[in-house]
């Protein structure tokens, strides 16, 4: 949690909307600075490197999703239904309300694709692994730990659908995303 007066939300927040925006390429300490509104140099004086910015970045947006999944509602039973719905919900935030973070997590994945520490953290900050565990688990498995993996990867390519206009839910032949999840979840769960 920040302290009062503390610049590291803002300035990520505004670095989030610059890999929006622009790609990682756009992302600099003085792109981030003219974003947020700051004096020159503001943003290398938080963050010294752009390692340091990226690191931050990333962190910021595991935030978000943690507190959007705290705020979403929880079902009184899951089911792999409910565990659908739940997700269809985060889905779609992603992809309307929270667009920026997701946009900007994609166009990291080449920046980080060498650095093997910066490529986990970049993987784990929109769909949490344990998480997935943890509902696969609920929903009768044994073999979560591996087919957390592919949900994640499941729900990673209904995003980019999403993101980028590929999927639409309003085409007569499109399944359903929750009705995608449940059957993905039912065959998880039996295969568990």
């Amino acid at each position: 949690m920040a302290r009062p007066g503390d610049r590291r939300p803002m300035i990520t927040d505004h670095a989030i909307a610059v890999l929006a925006e622009g790609g990682a390429r756009a992302l600099s300490h003085q792109a981030v600075d003219k974003a947020a509104g700051l004096a020159k140099g503001s943003t290398s004086y938080y963050f010294r490197t752009r390692r340091d910015l990226v690191i931050a970045t990333i962190e910021r947006v595991r935030e978000h999703s943690r507190e959007a999944f705290e705020e979403s509602p929880t079902p009184l039973t899951i089911t792999p239904r409910t565990a659908a719905t739940l997700m269809e919900a985060q889905l779609r935030l992603l992809a309307e309300a929270r667009r920026h973070e997701a946009l900007a997590v994609f166009s990291l994945l080449p920046e980080v694709a060498d650095d093997i520490e910066l490529s986990a953290q970049l993987a784990g900050c929109l769909f949490s692994r344990d998480l997935a565990k943890k509902l696969l688990i609920a929903l009768g498995g044994s073999d979560a730990d591996r087919l957390s993996l592919d949900l994640i990867d499941f729900l990673t390519g209904i995003l980019f659908r999403l993101l980028f206009r590929q999927r639409h839910t309003e085409d007569a032949d499109a399944m359903p995303i929750a009705d995608s999840l449940q059957r993905f979840l039912m065959i998880a769960s039996s295969t568990c």
